[in-house]
This record gives C-alpha cells, structure tokens and sequence, in this order.
C-alpha cells in the first residue's frame, strides 16, 4: 500500500498494486474507490481485514482510493478532471512523469517500468457522495469509464452541460430512481427481471439495481466484480466509447507458452495459442495460421481481448497466436541492430506452429494494432515467400507519428528489404487496412504515415501510385487517395454506428487483383473495433502463399 501525494502538492490517493511485477502476459484493470473516509486505519482494514487485497491479487486490479478533499466529494468539473489525473497517473508508484522519445511515444525504459493498466478496463466504485461523483463522471466523461459501482448514491438535480448521453454499465444499490431512470435512457435499457435492465442490442449496455440499503466494503466489491466489471469494457471506438464484452482467460482454451525455450534463438519468449475445436477433432486436416500482434506495451491477453480473433477462429476453422515481444513491450520494426530480433522470432514462431500444429504452410497470415500493426507491414512485405497476406489495424510508421515527413522509401530499412527481395520474384502482398477518422493522420495527406506506407504497398502490388493532396487541401475521401472502387459498410449489429468507407486498389496487371485496400472506420480512436479484425479476415482467407512465391486465390 503506498500513499503518494502529487509533485504539483494536489492530488493525494492510496494506491495498491496486487503484485510487485510491472510486466506480465496478462491484463490488468483499475478501480477507484470514492469513499467517505480515506484515513490510513480505514484503508488498511479495508485492504487486509475485509479482503480487498486478496480480491486484487486474485484479478490483478490495481486499486486507487482518492483521499477526500476539503470541501468533500462534489459533482464539480474540477473533481471530475482530478479523477481522470489519477487514472493516469496510476501506472506506476513513482512520482516522476513518463519520458518520450522524438516520434512521441514512451521510452522503452518507461513502459517496462509502467503496471500497465489498460484504459479499457477502468471501474469506479463509491458511496454517498462519493457515488454522486461516480455516476456524474460517467454521465460526462463516459470514454473515461467502464462501468460504475454506486452506493447510497444520486445524481445532481442538474447535471454539468458537459453531460453526454453516452451508455455506461452501472450497478445502483440503494440509489435514488433517477439514477436508474437516465442510465437506462443512455444504455437503452429495458426490464430483464431479478433486477437487471438491459439493451436488447448490446446486451451489455445494462442497468444492474438494487433499492435495498448497502454498504460499500470488499463484499460489494467482489459481488460488482462478477456481475458487472469482469463483464464489461469500454472501447475508443466511438466518438464517446462503446460498451464491448469482456474475455475470461480461463474460458478460452488457450495453450500458455509463458518464459520457454523452445525456438531456435535460444531465448525466453511467452505466446499464447488457440486451436479451434474442428482443428483438434481433425488433426489430419490444415488449417490457416492467423498470428496477431500487440500495440506497444500491451501483452498477449490484452491483445487477446481487442481482437477476439480466437473467438473468429473458432467459427472459421483458424489457428490464432498471440506472441508476446521480445522486450515485452513492443516490436522492433525500425530493425534497430542493438534492439531484440523481432524479425528472427517472428519466423522462427512460424515455423515452430508448422512443425508443432496442422498448419497449412501456405495459409499464414498476419495482423496486429499499432506498433504490431508497424511488424505485421513490415513482415509482409520482407517475407512475402511466408505470408499469404496482411491485416493491419492503425498503424503510423514510418515516418513521425503525427505531422508530415520526407521519408524516402531508402530511408526506411524494411522498405529497403522489400526492394531487395522484390529483385528475387515480383512478389504481391494482398493488404487490408483498417485506420480510423479520430488518428493523428485523419483527413491522410501528403508526407504522413498512412501516405509512406501504402504508396509503398501500392508500388510492390503494381498498383498505380497517384499523388496525396496537400495537408491543407486533403482529399474528401479522407484516405488520401480514392480508391478504385469504392466501399460504405456497417457490419456491426451490436454497433449499428459504426461505419467503414473501404478504398479498394486493384493492380495494373493484364487481370487486375484488388491487392490493396484502405478501410477507414468513422469515429474510431487508436483502438480496434468490433468488426475490424472480421473485415479483414473476410479478405485475406481468400488468399494463399504457393511454394513458388506466387499468390492463388481461393474462392
């Protein structure tokens, strides 16, 4: 238990982190308490003599408690922006701020000194007013918030303007009905019985209520935890955040390769893999490999849990794996020589699935979000001879992440290879990628990420390279360049707002091939949406790797 008071001498909060291990394979949550006494012979029975600590060793939360202010806790603006402060500054005990590097992203060192509490995955939980507090944030900040826990509490008669209709699970015990009467309205909530209240298309948008009076102690807690919290996520995929399901590890059946030796390079390295029940009842048959990714300083269950690609396996037959980099933070796909061989590794992995699983050699295909979006481009386009083809999801390499720059394709040492190999057999790589309208490269423009990166696919799929407009005059396509057909989907019935615009590209051969694809999502943030991983997927299985090099389709 430590108790840190900020270096600006304003906010002061308990913290408890359930392990003195920063870095682990598996996901972590936050949940804050607002409760009315935050003295340290109250955390501390709480913690130890109620069971608290126990609680969050068991799930791996990280626990906040807030000490009270002066004036008490109060639905006020300035409140509400304190307890987003906290969030993020819980990742670690120091008091000293992160430090980044040129492009903007935290330092190696930095992340492997984080707890990593993923912002999807954060709770509150309060009483009195201290769950007045909670449900205001939820109903004003909701893409800071999960789901809620409220105690004995109410909202204000008024609340802030700020206030934005935006679904948020919440459990109400003993609160006041017009708690119950709005978080229904925002959840489009309806009577489900034995107190839950539900939306009928997102059955996780619920209203949890209770009017018998209650306590907010460790018992509350674990019943909230097992009927809301553990269910529920909130996603930036909206312009406020949708409410998305929750994994359960343990449910899903995957086989746990944490710290071994068992590659070629002789180094520790963690994977989780799923194999669909119709791979495991026909062994003699292949089946495609799908191997995903994490962004930067995520781990394997977290990228578990945002793609759900196991769950997608499961339906179409697919082996999934979710390797965990080598550093345990990120990918090397700058091909820094005084960094981990993520490249070596990758391949390596490969090959270990193909000799271990019945994996069809000529089915492996790859995708990741962000930085293991940046490895999965980069691994396609060095070895298309292995990859059948790509998926990725909101990446911004190369080049600075936000803000043109002149990057020559020599610059770039992936693009390098590629040139390389492409003297070997005019390869093509299929691509479908998927980026979103509230990335630091929305409307795309000339001298970005998104513009390096797929002029680049474009030239290696014959695909002709046309101009990107100016920042200051971009396409109204907002994709840079239009494609050659054009797409508008909306595949999610859980998320009937979410819509795709798919630029479609197809190559300059004799039979044009559509070997690119640009899919921008609207509203979505650095995230991965529902469908995003499922779009992709219906692409690339119609797509395979041939012992020659070349490419066949399959229909």
């Amino acid at each position: 238990m430590i108790y840190r008071k900020e270096l600006d001498g304003g906010d002061a909060v308990w913290l408890f982190y359930p392990s003195d291990v920063r870095r682990t394979p598996y996901k972590r949550s936050a949940l804050t308490l607002l409760i009315e006494d935050t003295s340290e012979k109250t955390v501390r029975r709480l913690l130890e003599e109620e069971g608290l600590a126990d609680f969050a060793r068991l799930h791996d939360v990280i626990l906040a408690i807030p000490e009270v202010p002066a004036q008490g806790w109060q639905p006020a603006v300035e409140q509400l922006d304190r307890l987003a402060r906290i969030h993020v500054n819980i990742s670690r005990p120091e008091n000293e701020p992160l430090k980044f590097n040129s492009l903007g992203i935290p330092t190696l060192e930095s992340m492997q000194s984080e707890y990593h509490p993923m912002n999807d995955v954060r709770y509150y939980a309060g009483v009195g007013a201290g769950a007045a507090l909670a449900l205001t944030l939820a109903a004003c900040r909701p893409e800071l918030t999960a789901a809620v826990l409220a105690v004995d509490g109410t909202l204000p008669d008024t609340l802030p303007e700020e206030a934005s209709g935006a679904p948020v699970p919440v459990m109400l015990l003993g609160s006041a009905v017009d708690a119950r009467v709005y978080f229904d309205s925002v959840n489009h909530a309806e009577p489900a019985g034995d107190g839950l209240d539900a939306c009928p298309v997102n059955s996780f948008q619920m209203v949890l209520h209770d009017c018998h009076p209650a306590c907010l102690n460790a018992e509350t807690i674990r019943r909230a935890w097992e009927m809301l919290f553990r269910r529920v996520r909130r996603t930036n995929t909206g312009a406020r955040g949708d409410v998305e399901p929750r994994l359960c590890l343990k449910d899903c059946g995957f086989e746990q390769v944490v710290d071994e030796i068992r590659l070629p390079d002789g180094l520790q390295h963690t994977w989780f893999t799923h194999v669909p029940a119709s791979v495991r009842d026909n062994p003699g048959k292949k089946a495609p490999l799908v191997m995903f990714f994490h962004g930067g300083s995520d781990n394997p269950e977290e990228a578990a849990e945002m793609s759900k690609l196991h769950e997608l396996g499961e339906r179409e037959g697919f082996i999934t794996v979710y390797p965990w980099g080598s550093n345990r933070c990120g990918w090397n796909i700058h091909l820094h020589a005084d960094e981990e061989d993520d490249e070596t590794y990758t391949l390596q992995l490969i090959d270990y699935m193909i000799a271990c699983y019945p994996v069809d050699p000529g089915r492996v295909y790859l995708s990741g979000f962000s930085n293991g979006a940046g490895h999965a481009l980069m691994m396609g386009m060095m070895h298309p001879d292995v990859v059948a083809a790509i998926f990725p999801i909101d990446s911004n390499w190369p080049g600075a992440r936000i803000g043109p720059t002149d990057t020559k394709p020599e610059d770039v040492p992936a693009f390098r290879r590629a040139m390389e190999k492409k003297k070997e057999k005019d390869y093509r790589m299929p691509v479908w990628y998927t980026y979103g309208t509230r990335e630091p490269s929305y409307p795309v423009y000339r001298g970005c990420s998104q513009q390096h990166q797929y002029d680049f696919y474009k030239w290696f799929n014959h695909i002709p390279v046309r101009e990107t407009p100016p920042q200051d005059a971009p396409d109204a396509c907002g994709c840079g360049v239009p494609g050659d057909v054009q797409l508008h989907l909306v595949p999610s019935a859980r998320h009937p707002h979410h819509h795709y615009d798919v630029q479609r590209f197809f190559s300059g051969d004799e039979v044009p091939m559509n070997l690119y694809n640009y899919a921008l999502m609207r509203d979505k943030g650095h995230e991965v949406a529902q469908m995003d991983p499922e779009l992709g997927w219906r692409y690339v299985r119609h797509f395979r790797r041939e012992s020659d090099g070349s490419l066949t389709l399959i229909p």
